[in-house]
């Protein structure tokens, strides 16, 4: 899979809408995980909820990625790889958005944990599409997420504590901020 600068007309990925995919999903992973990890969790004095704000920002993460869907698909051309990570993507855009309207309204997260387990196994599978053969960075990163959407269930069901949760999210993060410095030093994503 590969990133290009241009319009994105031509059944390839835009440069900027991918690095636009990655550094949100690194920072809805971002936010959520320290929070987990007890980084800024604890209210304010004059009574602000900061997993409020995080549900708020988990659903700006879904909005912007469901934003990169239909751009996403408008640049495809028709070309089945640029559909298909459309596709990853609007899984992914489900999910922050679900996750962040779950927290805004202090919802019961075992439905979300629920979500999270269809959302890590079909991820999962993207790795083994031939088109993403010889993509290190994006077949790692992708098992990855697999992998946090099941601690994720069992977070929500009380069997995974929220620090090892939190730090997974951390290094999911980190992990996708590393595309966008690829594509920011126009260099090929590994």
């Amino acid at each position: 899979m590969e990133a290009r600068r241009g319009d994105g007309d031509d059944g390839e990925a835009d440069v900027l809408s991918v690095a636009v995919i990655f550094f949100t999903f690194a920072l809805g992973a971002w936010v959520i995980g320290l929070y987990l990890a007890g980084v800024g969790a604890n209210p304010t004095e004059d009574g602000g909820n900061p997993l409020t704000t995080v549900g708020w920002v988990e659903v700006i993460v879904g909005v912007i990625l469901a934003s990169q869907v239909f751009i996403l698909v408008q640049q495809s051309g028709g070309e089945p790889l640029i559909l298909t990570l459309a596709g990853l993507v609007l899984l992914f855009a489900v999910f922050f958005t679900a996750l962040g309207a779950a927290l805004v309204t202090g919802s019961d997260l075992r439905p979300i944990g629920n979500l999270a387990v269809p959302v890590g196994i079909l991820a999962a599978l993207y790795v083994t599409f031939d088109a993403f053969n010889d993509t290190f960075l994006f077949q790692s990163s992708t098992i990855w997420w697999a992998v946090v959407f099941l601690l994720v269930a069992g977070f929500a069901y009380g069997k995974v504590p929220a620090k090892l949760l939190g730090w997974a999210l951390v290094i999911t993060a980190i992990w996708g901020f590393l595309p966008v410095v690829y594509l920011a030093l126009d260099k090929t994503i590994p």
